[in-house]
């Protein structure tokens, strides 16, 4: 829904989540999140809270 939003309407997403499941089943359990950022910016981990969680990650400036 939200990608239709944007390519067929404009409204582009405040954020996009992805989620990765066990065994690369959407019927299965969610095995971790992790927010997509623009490039160039890439999720980095904010110190604290589970690493599976995408609420424990912030898009920022890549390291070079």
């Amino acid at each position: 829904m939200t990608l239709e939003q944007w390519v067929e309407k404009g409204i582009a997403p405040g954020s996009v989540i992805a989620t990765k499941y066990l065994n690369d089943d959407p019927g299965g359990a969610v095995q971790m999140t992790r927010p997509l950022c623009p490039y160039p910016q890439v999720a980095k981990y904010t110190g604290s809270g589970d690493t599976n969680e995408a609420k424990s990650f912030v898009c920022a400036a890549a390291n070079k």
